[in-house]
């Protein structure tokens, strides 16, 4: 119900589907967005957002500085309501050593992703990892440059030597050198 957009200013705004094309800020044919919230946290360009997977509760933003926000969209979660306040959460201030090229939250909502100009991904606890800054996992040197992408898919393995099931997450990432990489993600 909600679209993030980064601008090269720092600020990330957010609009909701309009009901009304005269309050609308964008329209397109039968689609009319209305900005809801400005964020201004950051003065870097911000390249890399993602809501969190499972209600959208949650919106991760990453910027040109290697930071990386944490804010409390939960107005998002009602259908509609996007009125209440959106408060930043948490910052790590420095999640990576240069841009933060993008991001994706878990698919449970548990943690996001990072991938940077540093050649690393990293991986965060969506709650107080980030204000610690301190990764549950990274992946140094990943590629040869930048890694331009990271997507977490959740991985089933049937197939253990002790007949258990063993879930697993799986980090995707694609870089500069133009190789795929597979990290995981699993305790």
């Amino acid at each position: 119900n909600a679209i993030a957009v980064g601008r090269k200013d720092g600020t990330v705004d957010i609009y909701s589907q309009s009901s009304s094309l005269e309050d609308a800020y964008y329209r397109s044919g039968e689609l009319a967005f209305r900005r809801m919230h400005r964020l201004t946290h950051s003065s870097h360009p911000v390249r890399a957002l993602s809501f969190s997977q499972n209600d959208g509760a949650l919106l991760f933003a990453g910027d040109d500085q290697g930071h990386l926000y944490s804010y409390d969209a939960s107005c998002n979660s009602k259908r509609g309501d996007m009125g209440g306040p959106v408060k930043l959460v948490a910052c790590a201030l420095s999640a990576h050593k240069g841009w933060v090229m993008n991001l994706c939250a878990f698919p449970d909502g548990s943690r996001v992703a990072t991938c940077g100009s540093d050649r690393s991904c990293k991986v965060w606890d969506a709650g107080m990892g980030l204000a610690c800054s301190t990764p549950v996992h990274s992946f140094e040197s990943v590629h040869d440059g930048l890694v331009w992408d990271v997507d977490c898919s959740r991985g089933h393995n049937s197939g253990s030597l002790d007949g258990k099931t063993n879930d697993r997450q799986k980090l995707i990432t694609c870089g500069n050198d133009g190789c795929l990489q597979v990290c995981s993600a699993g305790e």
